[in-house]
């Protein structure tokens, strides 16, 4: 299949990333200096950056010190690709949880063996902060602190690759919360402290069961309230930001 200009930058710069020769961090030439380079016109690459940036793995600024650069990454991409399954009905609500709780049990086993002091103070912290947005009614706060917990067990269990990927399992579960603006959510506050207490004492099996039955509560609650997804009045939600 013959690829259109724009997908030939697009890919050029993704092999120089790929290669070495393009690292997290660095400033890519300006557009007219790439065009050049690359014989094209300035609207291909313009395109192709924001492909690019579209894709998670540019970041476009503007101002003086502007430019495209290379993201650090993240799990973005991965986060867009399972949202859009999921909506598209390729993947189901019900087996997103569950993949999503298998997962959740292997990093709180992972935390129990690797996590740190300081990680468990991390941790501990997120959980406080969780709190005190719940009683003070602040949803998107409240929402945001809940999966902050995931990133941070994932750092606890000193595994990038199960980080990224409940962290993109998690993202619609937080669309759908925002969407629904549960008033109830003090019961994750004691859940989420028996979960960090286990993982304290190293008890792997008894972290896994709180885990389990602090998401079997938190999935029964989102695919019971969800619905029809379409019928939502649902939001990015930007777990990067």
């Amino acid at each position: 299949m013959t690829q259109r200009l724009f997908e030939e930058v697009y890919n050029s710069i993704r092999r120089d990333l790929m290669r070495g020769k393009l690292k997290p961090g660095d400033k890519l030439p300006s557009e007219r200096d790439l065009a050049e380079q690359l014989g094209v016109g300035r609207p291909v690459v313009r395109e192709a950056l924001r492909a690019l940036e579209n894709s998670g793995m540019l970041e476009l600024r503007k101002g003086v010190s502007g430019g495209a650069f290379i993201r650090q990454g993240d799990g973005r991409a991965v986060s867009r690709t399972v949202n859009d399954l999921v909506f598209l009905g390729k993947l189901s609500l019900d087996q997103l949880t569950e993949a999503r709780s298998y997962l959740l049990d292997q990093a709180v086993r992972l935390a129990c063996a690797r996590g740190t002091d300081a990680d468990f103070a991390a941790l501990d912290a997120n959980v406080e902060r969780m709190r005190v947005a719940i009683e003070a009614q602040a949803v998107e706060a409240s929402i945001s602190e809940i999966m902050d917990f995931y990133a941070l067990l994932g750092t606890a269990a000193k595994n990038d690759v199960l980080t990224v990927i409940i962290g993109s399992l998690s993202e619609i579960i937080a669309q759908i919360l925002l969407a629904l603006r549960p008033e109830h959510l003090t019961d994750l506050v004691a859940m989420r402290r028996e979960v960090l207490d286990k993982i304290r004492q190293r008890d792997a099996d008894a972290a896994s069961a709180a885990m389990a039955a602090h998401m079997a509560v938190l999935h029964a609650y989102v695919v019971q309230k969800s619905g029809n997804l379409h019928m939502l009045d649902l939001e990015p939600f930007d777990s990067h930001a």
